[in-house]
């Protein structure tokens, strides 16, 4: 979002980073996982990571529904977040904020495809404070004319200020060309004339409809007791309605091959994303395929199939990635370069030939050794955090698997044999059926 409450934990992380590896094997952590509360007869999840190596907690608060997806018009759901950050009704924006900076708390609100999420960082010993700041804001949110304007102002300007952002423009015309009317052509902050099609009343609408007991979901993490914690949330969150349990939504992508659209702009190079279909199934059988055929295949950067062949061998830009993007809504191909004007036809030329090959006839043992050790060696990198491991388990769950689904990730990564991912590579021959968003002076 546009705005957070000026609130830091700059001094906390950097004690984070520079807390020494050999004291955490004498720091307690508990064995974290998934819980429930019972709030007015729903079951609510309660997914959790307490750990105290630092006394700090944060709590999200997740509302299936809340997403772009599920938005009546175009920018609600990215609008009302932003209306969501101007503090109460009572206290107003300024005064609100400055209490949260004055306690040492970070509360921000922000929407992605699927979800609204109220994010509460706080000090231990500020817990109650955190947590009477988070139902203020859910129960007095600032839904005022005055926020309405300031949140319609910031915005549009906000969109004015991607008018030569050329590589948003050719990701978001990527997204109309390939998910053609579905809610995934848009983006998440639309048009100006999306957002002077939002009236007070949709964003009102729109918070009663989508903070309801029955699609939500509770992380808490860090130096908390988890069942005080669960008592807590119980209490300060049983002002929520119930409402109809939201349904999983699925776009696939639909791309005639080598359809292309290009648009004129004062750019001195050309701006080329290109995606393509990825038939993706269930990611217990095949994410650990797909991880590691995106990580050859260009999401690596350099070293990856794409960059060694446009950048290396042919000199046609300076990066190129190209990779797998996999949620619950959709799966497809995702890639993206920058090359002089007069080399796009051959850069384009190029990215298909070189996909085209890696489809064919699949990747080395060496890329397969290469790719193994660095995915399995950043695994560390990436459990450093408590952040990092309450949104991994967060992720697990979305996705219906174990919390701890990592582990056997990893696990299938390592056992991953060059006849196994050659065989899958090569069953996406759809990866070849490319479509082209251009940005180019001519």
């Amino acid at each position: 979002m546009f705005r957070v409450f000026i609130i830091s934990f700059m001094i906390i992380n950097l004690v984070c980073a520079l807390e020494p590896k050999k004291e955490h094997s004498m720091v307690k952590e508990l064995n974290d996982g998934l819980t429930y509360i019972d709030i007015n007869n729903v079951k609510i999840p309660v997914i959790y990571e307490i750990s105290n190596l630092l006394p700090i907690g944060r709590i999200s608060v997740i509302f299936y529904g809340g997403g772009s997806v599920y938005e009546k018009k175009v920018a609600l759901s990215s609008f009302s977040a932003d209306m969501l950050e101007r503090g109460t009704k009572s206290k107003g924006e300024i005064k609100f904020a400055d209490e949260l900076e004055s306690n040492a708390i970070s509360l921000n609100v922000g929407s992605g495809l699927e979800t609204l999420k109220f994010n509460l960082e706080f000090l231990k010993e500020k817990k109650d404070e955190a947590l009477s700041a988070l139902r203020d804001l859910l129960i007095d949110s600032n839904l005022t004319k005055e926020a309405y304007n300031q949140t319609k102002l910031n915005l549009i300007n906000y969109i004015l200020s991607k008018e030569n952002d050329f590589d948003y423009i050719a990701s978001y015309n990527l997204n109309k060309m390939i998910f053609k009317n579905t809610p995934l052509e848009n983006s998440s902050f639309g048009e100006i004339k999306d957002i002077n099609n939002i009236f007070l009343s949709d964003v009102k609408d729109y918070v009663k409809d989508t903070l309801t007991l029955e699609n939500m979901v509770v992380l808490v993490g860090g130096d908390l007791d988890l069942e005080s914690i669960k008592l807590e949330l119980s209490n300060s969150l049983a002002f929520l309605k119930h409402g109809k349990k939201i349904e999983p939504k699925t776009y696939l992508p639909k791309i005639d091959r080598n359809s292309e659209i290009s648009i004129v702009k004062p750019t001195k190079q050309a701006y080329i994303y290109f995606a393509s279909p990825f038939n993706f199934s269930s990611y217990e059988a095949d994410l650990h395929k797909a991880q590691v055929m995106s990580f050859i295949m260009g999401s690596s950067g350099f070293g990856s199939r794409i960059m060694e062949e446009i950048r290396v061998k042919r000199g046609l830009a300076y990066s190129a990635y190209f990779y797998n993007s996999i949620n619950n809504i959709t799966s497809n191909t995702i890639g993206y370069l920058q090359t002089k004007i007069e080399n796009k036809d051959e850069a384009i030329k190029a990215v298909k030939e070189t996909i085209a090959n890696f489809i064919a006839n699949g990747v080395s043992q060496k890329e397969l050794d290469d790719a193994k050790a660095y995915i399995l060696g950043s695994r560390v990198l990436s459990n450093e955090t408590l952040s990092q491991r309450l949104n991994k388990k967060y992720i697990n769950f979305n996705r219906g698997l174990n919390l701890n689904y990592d582990d056997i990730l990893t696990k299938k990564i390592g056992e991953l044999s060059l006849k196994e991912l050659n065989s899958y590579i090569k069953s996406h021959k759809e990866v070849n059926n490319l479509g082209f968003s251009i940005v180019i002076n001519e």
